[in-house]
């Protein structure tokens, strides 16, 4: 019996810790960003103001530096 308690309390302290991490820190002072933005900014790493490159996700022309779209993550 002891040994299934510690397991059940071990559990839901693992459950909820990642959980939690998976979250994402909810005081933090940098924007939500899609995947596509990231990708588009690491595309233009290394590229010149003005320079444009072909969205990997849409196709979409886009000129470096890539802005950042703000998403709306459900909100």
């Amino acid at each position: 019996m002891n040994k299934f308690i510690i397991a059940a309390i071990s559990l839901v302290f693992l459950f909820g810790s990642s959980v939690t991490m998976a979250s994402g820190n909810k005081e933090s002072k940098m924007p939500p960003m899609s995947a596509q933005d990231i990708l588009n900014q690491w595309s233009c790493e290394g590229k010149k103001d003005g320079e444009k490159i072909r969205d990997r996700t849409d196709g979409e022309m886009i000129t470096c530096p890539a802005k950042v779209k703000q998403p709306n993550f459900g909100k």
